[in-house]
């Protein structure tokens, strides 16, 4: 099985950077990715430090890119999500004037998080807080066709998507952009509440074991999935409106083809038994707001 180690890692999707490794579709590879400092927070003490020296573009380090075999522009990549390994201590960081909260959060703060088991432990300083965990891929996607997308940023071919459901048994559907596909995997939160409110989830180091398959022809215009219970459409904007519309937009455009539905009636249709939830809405300088719309399989034709 293909492994991509720690190291072989990129800070963004760009047709122009060189494979790290080559996968047959339908094989399986395992990512071993860092957390979203590249592994400079280890302690509380490190933030300072870490601020001092960070660079914006150089956030949420993927593992890649890998090259597909045989993926050619107008192709789709459908990475099923096999399972995620945490590691044994995340995070989770405001910095003063970032997150929904910036004009009145003003200092630095960090809370460490151990996992036990299925279990984090939110270190607070009156005493642990105990929940269970979430794990989800924030950042998967592919290189556009030209130009770069950071991996701290969203893009229509992929990138820091920050949507809750990439998480074990999600199957993330991928436009192929250049030959190779050139895919990468990083930024896995332990847990992310909807939004991302501060900026963070809980950031971890883990591992990402996925399965890759080639689509021929079915380059979607931005990434979807599908897990076992939903059909889920994914958004970006410079607002969370625009994010909303775009999400939106693509379930309507899913639910016409899969139910065969006017325009109209999908809309209608996504209207009574959709749901809309913030990917990452954090205010951050820059970068456009996510969003997703979730319908259930359950929904059938009745006779």
């Amino acid at each position: 099985m293909l492994r991509i180690s720690r190291d072989q890692l990129t800070y963004a999707f760009d047709a122009s950077t060189p494979p790290v490794a080559t996968l047959r579709p339908g094989e399986t590879v395992v990512v071993e990715t860092y957390d979203t400092s590249t592994g400079r927070i280890r302690k509380p003490e490190d933030v300072p430090e870490f601020i001092r020296v960070r660079d914006p573009k150089k956030v949420n380090p993927a593992a890649g890119p890998i090259f597909i075999e045989g993926a050619e522009p107008g192709d789709a990549l459908a990475v099923t999500i096999l399972n995620i390994e945490l590691g044994p201590v995340g995070w989770v960081r405001a910095l003063s004037g970032a997150g929904v909260l910036q004009d009145e959060i003003t200092e630095n703060a960090i809370v460490m998080v151990r996992v036990e088991g299925d279990d984090l432990v939110f270190e607070a300083a009156s005493g642990p807080l105990r929940f269970k965990a979430r794990p989800m891929v924030g950042v998967i996607g592919t290189a556009p066709a030209s130009g770069t997308v950071y991996t701290a940023h969203p893009g229509p071919q992929g990138s820091n998507l920050d949507v809750n459901p990439i998480g074990v048994g999600a199957t993330v559907f991928l436009p192929v952009h250049v030959p190779g596909a050139l895919l990468a995997i990083g930024d896995v939160h332990a847990a992310m509440g909807e939004g991302e409110i501060s900026g963070t989830g809980i950031e971890i180091e883990a591992e990402v074991t996925a399965r890759v398959n080639l689509l021929k022809g079915a380059a979607p215009a931005r990434p979807w999935l599908e897990t076992p219970e939903n059909w889920i459409t994914t958004g970006q904007g410079a607002s969370l409106e625009d994010a909303v519309t775009e999400a939106v937009e693509g379930l309507v455009a899913l639910l016409s083809r899969q139910f065969d539905l006017t325009r109209t009636e999908a809309f209608l249709l996504a209207s009574a038994r959709a749901d809309v939830r913030i990917g990452q809405a954090a205010r951050i300088p820059g970068c456009d707001v996510t969003a997703y719309a979730v319908f259930p399989k359950s929904v059938t034709r009745d006779g």
